[in-house]
């Protein structure tokens, strides 16, 4: 009799290992089931480009410039229209004035779109003023001033693309080699009688080409001018004879200098 009891407690010891076993397998199996894609990704931190430096400022100034190139069309086109008609340009102008105060810029560009926002409401104040057949000294105000705003926003545009550049000195080549002579076949001959002269406080650059990309050859000191013997056919940059070396010519904008003769009577010089 006691050997049938003790062989019963032998098999449910046998019997409560296997269920023990069992339950740890079962265990495992979950585990190892478990999905491996729950692990918590690693975030990676990636840097905002800086939008003022040398690689990135070129392309912010332009985002800020297309609401000026398009604003000057349209100026364009209201000098041309009668009076009578210049309500329908108008509404054109305030619209891209909306825009162009609604664009966030970086705070390089602070200076630049605050003489933009300033030309524009000067302009559409004074053709307002205009279509209302306003004070005569007070429109000829505006547009004077309309003006002046309109160049110290390109200097300050030219001044904006020239830092992304190092600046060298008036008779010494940039690093790249000594800027080829020009082409007698298309540069003109100069004229003693037109000059450009820096009328500013900053040195200007001078590029090899008419492009504000095209690298910078020499500095216009400030004060200092420099014999005008060409321009682009859109009159938007003038070719110079670089000072003190005369068998150099390089290209100042057109805006942030002033010139002793009417731009477009300049012959148009091939870049």
């Amino acid at each position: 009799m006691q050997g049938k009891v003790s062989k019963s407690k032998k098999g449910i010891m046998r019997f409560a290992r296997h269920i023990v076993f069992a339950i740890l397998a079962l265990a495992l199996l979950a585990a190892c089931g478990a999905a491996p894609g729950e692990e918590t990704p690693t975030e990676t931190v990636t840097q905002t480009p800086d939008p003022c430096n040398e690689a990135n400022l070129p392309a912010e100034v332009d985002k800020v410039h297309k609401h000026m190139r398009e604003f000057d069309d349209y100026a364009a086109l209201a000098s041309n229209t009668p009076q009578s008609q210049l309500i329908q340009v108008i509404p054109e102008l305030q619209r891209v004035l909306r825009e162009a105060q609604d664009q966030k810029a970086p705070a390089c560009l602070a200076n630049l779109k605050t003489m933009q926002i300033q030309h524009m409401n000067a302009v559409v104040q004074t053709l307002l003023l205009f279509v209302s057949k306003g004070d005569v000294n007070l429109i000829a105000e505006g547009i004077s001033q309309a003006r002046e705003l309109h160049v110290q926003y390109d200097i300050e545009m030219a001044r904006l693309l020239g830092v992304t550049l190092a600046f060298v000195t008036q008779t010494q080549p940039s690093v790249t080699g000594t800027a080829p002579a020009p082409d007698a076949a298309t540069t003109p001959p100069p004229s003693s009688s037109a000059t450009a002269t820096n009328a500013g406080t900053n040195d200007l650059n001078l590029r090899v080409a008419p492009d504000f990309n095209a690298a910078p050859l020499y500095v216009l000191a400030a004060g200092q001018s420099a014999p005008a013997i060409g321009r682009t056919a859109d009159s938007q940059w003038i070719l110079v004879q670089v000072p003190d070396q005369p068998d150099q010519t390089a290209w100042v904008y057109a805006s942030v200098v002033q010139v002793s003769v009417a731009v477009e009577t300049l012959p148009v010089a091939a870049p």
